[in-house]
């Protein structure tokens, strides 16, 4: 269901990007040829887009949760993120502008919910009443101003009606396992316990996905690279990513097949049409760079992974990928430096074992 949701989230954010734009440059045009008149509808133009990202914002904590809507994490800020934390609504990023803006980092359904159909028009008539108001407000102001910031404000009514309408025509999402957000959380401190819990859970929702994590964290990854094939037949796109890294850490131990590094090719190309968010502070960059023999690179987009403060798995893989990169560059020092960083960050997975090891071994001259 979730995946279902990205790609329909996708399709509307491309109708939406595109209306907002026509929108802008319809409420611009008459003040173009006056010179520094075009600024304060221009300024409208910026508030009105980010009063229409509050009301979205608002629309998935409020009447969007009572039709079986929730944001899967929140973005705070603009440009690129710099931090990313856990909370029990999802994954948290802050990005490197503090505005104080608020967005979705990806879409859900509530735990334990599917989508109810019959609250669907209460919640989208609730929803273009505010937008409607707050336009009207904003009108208000006058000029040119007051008219772009209008203007724009409504047309961001249109993202979550288009959104709504898509989500209400597709399949709905069963009941997840209760203990099941207890395993990830285990999983960033402690790659047994976790799975001692993961093998205590009856199959559902969910289940497949934090066992390919486990199964990464362990080192199993022939059988998660497998597993992870058979769910993205299924047009998993979200599974590519977990995939091609195991893929990459299968190739790194000497395990992969010719077959397997085309695989990491296809999956490395599916996982980067992923929302940033879902990719941030993951390794997935530098494991490209170094399968093309390029460690230097890798070693930049590495260190850049791991500077990013994401969950305390991800974040190890990302010193380990460092690691392993400074290595393959020549400075084992630095290599052995970066993996005391992975220890410290996250649990103690099967791949710092083998990357001690390796570390640990006569560099090859």
């Amino acid at each position: 269901m979730r995946n279902e949701l990205l790609r329909r989230w996708a399709l509307v954010d491309k109708v939406y990007r595109a209306l907002l734009a026509v929108g802008c440059v319809a409420v611009c045009l008459p003040y173009a040829d006056d010179g520094l008149t075009v600024l304060p509808p221009a300024a409208g133009a910026i508030t009105g887009t980010y009063a229409l990202r509050w009301l979205w914002a608002g629309y998935l904590v409020g009447p969007g949760r009572w039709f079986g809507l929730r944001a899967g994490g929140w973005s705070f800020g603009v440009g690129a993120v710099v931090r990313t934390s856990l909370g029990r609504g999802g994954p948290r990023y802050l990005r490197r502008v503090p505005l104080p803006v608020a967005a979705p980092a990806a879409l859900g359904t509530r735990t334990g919910a599917a989508l109810r159909p019959r609250l669907l028009l209460p919640a989208l008539l609730l929803f273009l009443a505010a937008a409607a108001l707050v336009s009207q407000l904003l009108a208000l102001v006058g000029g040119g101003f007051g008219r772009a910031a209008a203007v724009l404000c409504l047309l961001g009514a249109v993202r979550p009606v288009l959104l709504t309408a898509a989500v209400s025509s597709g399949p709905t999402a069963g009941d997840l396992p209760a203990g099941l957000p207890e395993v990830l959380a285990t999983l960033q401190r402690d790659v047994a316990g976790a799975r001692r819990l993961l093998d205590a859970l009856p199959e559902g929702p969910g289940i497949r996905e934090a066992t390919l994590s486990v199964l990464l964290a362990e080192g199993r990854y022939r059988e998660l690279v497998e597993l992870a094939a058979e769910f993205t037949a299924l047009e998993d796109e979200y599974t590519a990513l977990v995939h091609a890294r195991a893929l990459a850490y299968l190739d790194e131990t000497g395990a992969a097949t010719d077959a397997d590094r085309a695989a990491f090719r296809t999956a490395y190309a599916t996982a980067r049409r992923l929302p940033r968010e879902l990719r941030s502070g993951t390794d997935l960059d530098a494991l490209q760079e170094l399968a093309l023999g390029r460690a230097d690179p890798a070693v930049v987009a590495a260190r850049s992974a791991a500077a990013v403060a994401s969950p305390p798995l991800r974040r190890s893989m990302a010193y380990a990928t460092l690691a392993l990169a400074l290595y393959r560059a020549g400075r084992a020092e630095e290599a052995r430096t970066a993996l005391a960083s992975a220890r410290r960050t996250g649990p103690a997975s099967a791949r710092l074992a083998f990357l001690a090891d390796l570390l640990a071994a006569p560099a090859e001259v």
